[in-house]
């Protein structure tokens, strides 16, 4: 859902990772934007569960997606509408081609 951040009323990408990190304890911003500047940049090679990946160009120009790594070469994520929240695979012809990097927040 465009804008949802809690489960009751669903989510959108970052309103996911925004609801995640809050019930962990530890806030970040509710923009894609703020969460991507909310930690230290992390090469693909030295992801670390809870690490936010970052997608560009996905649905519009520019950053337009992410989810959080879990380890294994995949990241949760929600997808899209009427799919909801699922694992995906970073090596996914999709999504590695639309990778823009990631965040390690603290």
């Amino acid at each position: 859902v465009w804008g949802g951040t809690s489960p009751g009323s669903g989510f959108d990408c970052s309103g996911f990772v925004y609801y995640v990190y809050h019930a962990a304890g530890n806030p970040i911003p509710r923009d894609m934007w703020g969460q991507l500047q909310s930690g230290s940049r992390v090469s693909r090679g030295n992801l670390q569960p809870g690490d936010i990946v970052f997608f560009a160009g996905t649905y519009e120009a520019g950053l337009s997606h992410e989810g959080i790594y879990i380890g294994g070469g995949r990241f949760i994520h929600a997808a899209d509408y009427g799919i909801g929240v699922v694992v995906s695979s970073l090596s996914n012809a999709y999504y590695a081609n639309h990778y823009f990097g990631a965040t390690r927040p603290g």
